[in-house]
């Protein structure tokens, strides 16, 4: 069912560990000498958290290593060699990479590997893990290298900050709104060129008032979260044309009576012409009509592409393709997971899962109403309105992933029979595979 997007975006190849650098030291320039990364026996998880920009798009991820069994960070070592397995200097190609390194861990490893032209490196404070002087020459070092420097924490006491830091990580559950206001008031007139990034930012509310005051960027829990501001609670016309012609292609109903309701909406007729048209169908003539290109994208494509749809038909809000592109990776996190898991998993299933999942958050509305809406098999109906059945433990699963839950992770990895360095390879495919997929599809 869900090949389409497989052949219009490719499938990409699990990312491969890189080969080992030279076991000869390297020099480095702050004085000791690097040693070259070993394989670590101990399971390394590799979260992500989505970074948002101004303009409401996921500009980047925060890249934080953990293990599954402890709380404190793995060494600098192991950190090292996580990241380069996940590829990060390849996504800080095209997205910025926040990578949480101790400014002590620069003194006794090499991690220009993982520096790319979108990397930050977000570093602790001076006086933490290293002394104020060496810390500021490994922020030069940083620098040398073409990547920028943050800081975890920021205060107008720090005059260092102008010279040596690009971005300052700011907790916002740290502080009151009025004193909040007040730091980052003077943040921005005493260091003018500083951004600012905001975590633990749980509300949209929150992330605009954090926007209004200089943020450049957020981070937390408000992205899958409903917008009461923006939403009404109910399916706009065009939605609700979306959503019968998927009741209608799951029940089976013919191509030409599917056709009949998309006539109803200019908008969607529009878009599934040029749908059909796309390059990458590589037609000889083009389509001209709602039948036509029903025919041309079968049923397979139809159903991809109005699953699509439900995301990007309505408001259109930049925090629609946000929502589209987490339920993407979600439901192909579920896909991959499922195909590695033990057991015989319904793969095309668990992918509606992830991506239907949110839903509720997209449209303002409680999950009962939309499950109502649609015509779904009962295994998926119990996940959706319960979080039980046959894909409990896999939704558990990919929202635990998500959140940094690293114990909820190990013991759900286990449950389902998934080898934890498989499930992370799943995870960073299923990030890349999401971002390629919105692209190509807007």
């Amino acid at each position: 069912m869900f090949g389409f997007l497989r052949r219009l975006f490719g499938k990409k190849a699990l990312a491969k560990d890189d080969q080992p650098v030279s076991s000869a030291s390297v020099p480095d320039p702050l004085g000791p000498l690097f040693t070259a990364p070993v394989r670590v026996a101990t399971p390394i998880l590799v979260q992500r958290d989505e970074i948002i920009d101004t303009a409401t798009r996921i500009c980047g991820y925060r890249f934080t290593v953990r293990r599954p069994d402890a709380n404190d960070l793995p060494d600098g070592r192991a950190t090292l060699e996580a990241l380069r397995t996940a590829n990060v200097a390849s996504f800080a190609e095209r997205r910025m990479a926040l990578l949480f390194l101790p400014a002590l861990h620069w003194t006794i490893q090499d991690f220009r590997p993982l520096m790319g032209p979108k990397t930050v490196v977000l570093l602790d404070l001076p006086g933490r893990s290293l002394a104020p002087g060496a810390w500021r020459e490994v922020s030069a070092a940083i620098r040398a290298q073409g990547a920028r420097v943050g800081v975890d924490g920021a205060d107008l006491k720090n005059e260092w900050i102008g010279e040596y830091v690009d971005l300052a990580l700011l907790d916002f559950s740290a502080y009151t709104i009025a004193r909040f206001e007040q730091l980052l008031s003077g943040l921005k007139q005493a260091f003018p060129r500083l951004e600012i990034l905001v975590e633990n930012v749980a509300s949209w509310p929150e992330r605009r008032l954090c926007v209004s005051l200089g943020a450049a960027y957020c981070l937390g829990p408000f992205t899958t979260s409903p917008d009461e501001e923006q939403q009404s609670g109910e399916l706009s016309p065009s939605r609700m044309v979306v959503f019968e012609m998927l009741n209608l292609l799951r029940k089976g109903a013919d191509l030409p009576d599917i056709a009949k309701v998309a006539k109803r909406d200019l908008g969607v007729a529009i878009k599934l012409i040029g749908m059909a048209n796309s390059p990458l169908l590589a037609l000889a003539s083009p389509v001209t009509g709602i039948d036509q290109a029903m025919m041309v994208l079968g049923r397979d494509q139809l159903y991809r592409w109005l699953s699509l749809a439900m995301f990007r038909t309505g408001a259109g809000s930049p925090r629609d393709e946000v929502l589209l592109e987490l339920a993407l990776s979600r439901g192909r996190f579920l896909e991959l997971v499922g195909s590695r898991g033990s057991g015989n998993f319904r793969c095309d299933e668990l992918f509606l899962v992830g991506l239907l999942s949110l839903l509720d958050t997209l449209l303002g509305m409680p999950m009962e109403t939309v499950v109502e809406r649609l015509h779904l098999s009962a295994d998926i109906r119990q996940v959706l309105l319960h979080g039980t059945g046959p894909f409990g433990f896999h939704l558990a699963l990919a929202i635990s992933v998500e959140k940094g839950r690293t114990g909820n992770v190990a013991s759900l990895a286990e449950k389902l029979g998934i080898p934890l360095d498989a499930m992370e390879s799943a995870s960073a495919e299923a990030m890349d595979w999401a971002e390629g997929a919105v692209n190509a599809t807007s």
